[in-house]
């Protein structure tokens, strides 16, 4: 188990240098993106939203991240994890920093270091999914947003997104969301995710597998011809959900996405909506990076 003093000690066994690296990486990826995003335009149940509404959410996501880590971390960001908590209503302009300190401590807690503390999370999660699942029938409710570029292509950002994966990008995966705690591509090409979906109040861990279009619950629209589509399942294989991310060049120039997510049906109508924020972040963060 992962307790303070572990986590002091690993954290004094590591190297000046070794510090310095995992700064130097971390939180790059995304620290440039200001709180405009100009350029994308969201829709959220087939309304145009405020990109600043946007933002505000992944700031207050931010501050919920922070806390989970700060609550059993003690080492090298202490001070930074506190400060961020102590500026609850953090400024939209401070949105780079607070992302590099959270992609910072990921780094220096360390992807066994993250499911150590957030195994009691992982559990209770597994669980309450299990119930969800069999109360659904086999039915599905869905999470839907659009995303419209004006620069890039589908196929361009599609191939950053393959690239990423497949090259287990993590840092890429990661910092798109205050919610991610570790996305990792695995060597048989699936991909483990431990997050925070939706309205949750619990991060939980799925695989996705993008090998069986035939197993993906989620409908294509033929309105999208370039689609990144996997069923998400437990680790013992029963079917939990799934994506189907489309993309379609627009005549003007630049690209839309329509991205889905599939949740059993009885979850609460909030994980829905939330969700969609959730999506509208990620992807609105993927997207600004692949266009610069």
């Amino acid at each position: 188990m992962l307790t303070r003093r572990n986590f002091i000690v690993r954290a004094a066994g590591a190297t000046a240098a070794t510090a310095a690296v995992a700064y130097a990486g971390a939180g790059t990826a995304f620290a440039d993106r200001g709180p405009s995003a100009a350029g994308l335009r969201t829709y959220i149940d087939g309304r145009l939203v405020d990109q600043g509404k946007v933002v505000e959410w992944e700031r207050r996501r931010l501050s919920v991240a922070a806390a989970r880590l700060r609550k059993d971390y003690v080492g090298l960001l202490t001070g930074e994890l506190d400060s961020l908590l102590a500026r609850f209503a953090i400024e939209v302009d401070d949105i780079p920093a607070a992302r590099a300190v959270l992609a910072q401590a990921r780094v220096l807690i360390g992807s066994s270091g993250l499911r150590e503390l957030l195994a009691g999370e992982l559990v209770a999660s597994e669980a309450a999914t299990r119930a969800t699942l069999a109360a659904s029938g086999g039915r599905w409710a869905v999470s839907t947003v659009e995303i419209a570029s004006d620069h890039g292509t589908a196929q361009g950002f599609i191939d950053t997104f393959d690239r990423a994966r497949v090259g287990n990008d993590q840092a890429f995966w990661t910092d798109a969301c205050p919610d991610h705690y570790i996305i990792a591509t695995m060597p048989d090409g699936r991909q483990e995710v431990v997050e925070v979906t939706g309205g949750a109040m619990l991060a939980s861990r799925f695989l996705v597998e993008y090998t069986d279009p035939a197993k993906v619950v989620v409908a294509a629209d033929p309105a999208y011809p370039f689609a990144v589509a996997g069923a998400a399942r437990l680790a013992d294989g029963e079917l939990i959900g799934g994506v189907c991310h489309q993309f379609r060049d627009e005549p003007g120039g630049g690209f839309r996405s329509q991205l889905k997510v599939a949740f059993p049906a009885a979850v609460p109508g909030l994980y829905i909506s939330e969700h969609q924020w959730h999506l509208a972040t990620e992807f609105g963060n993927w997207i600004e990076a692949y266009l610069r």
